[in-house]
């Protein structure tokens, strides 16, 4: 446990946060509202802007409240740690800042029912509590599990578009692969390759250097024994 002096903003979640990003969500589900409200609107009734306004507040608020429960649900022990600050009480280490899959299952689903039960008594009165619980717990769940199997899904395709990448490279161009036939009269080289053959050719070139150096050498010496011989003829005549 922490202590109150020694508070980590990362291991506190402030109601306040929540309530931010739960407005932030509630406004996103608001623009979907306002058009199909107005769209409907303009079929069934003559007060189309009326029915819009009425049906964009019921998405913000649909949007707003099961984002706000969902994120106190997944942040829960950062909302006790926040408590447990204003009352002087220790800090609990967080184990809730990398749900898992059943974590996020729970939360949409308890959400979807909060959701449902809250909305259903606020907008269709008491008799709707229940219908409205069974039908959102539902819709989270679901939804949850849709939005996890899509995830999912993205997931191993990038996994697969970059293996198959790699596989590309690692096979080369067309020039490439035709080159490493067997019938082919060239060959691809890799860099160890490369450099080795090289390095044979360097050693070639020089063996034939010294060759040379000992040839020069060897006319070096004819000729300054010719020269030597040279006088000595001079002498006899």
């Amino acid at each position: 446990m922490t202590t109150v002096g020694r508070l980590d903003r990362n291991q506190v979640t402030y109601p306040s946060h929540v309530a931010q990003q739960a407005v932030q969500i509630g406004g996103a589900a608001s623009i979907p509202g306002f058009v199909i409200g107005a769209f409907t609107g303009t079929l069934r009734t003559s007060t189309p802007i009326l029915f819009s306004l009425v049906s964009g507040i019921q998405w913000f608020a649909l949007g707003t409240t099961f984002w706000a429960v969902r994120t106190s649900v997944l942040n829960h022990v950062g909302l006790q740690n926040w408590w447990n600050s204003t009352r002087g009480a220790p800090i609990l280490p967080r184990t809730d800042l990398s749900p898992s899959h059943s974590d996020r299952l729970r939360a949409s689903t308890i959400s979807g029912g909060v959701t449902g039960a809250v909305l259903g008594a606020l907008f269709r009165g008491p008799r709707n509590i229940i219908p409205g619980t069974i039908m959102f717990t539902l819709f989270g769940f679901g939804g949850q599990h849709a939005y996890d199997f899509l995830d999912q899904k993205n997931t191993e395709q990038v996994q697969k578009d970059d293996v198959t990448e790699e596989g590309a490279k690692e096979k080369g161009t067309w020039l490439q692969r035709a080159a490493k036939s067997k019938w082919s009269p060239m060959k691809v080289l890799s860099d160890e390759e490369y450099l080795e053959m090289m390095n044979e050719k360097v050693l070639s070139v020089e063996a034939e250097i010294a060759l040379l150096d000992d040839k020069i050498e060897e006319l070096r010496k004819q000729q300054k024994e010719l020269e030597k011989s040279k006088p000595s003829e001079n002498e006899k005549k």
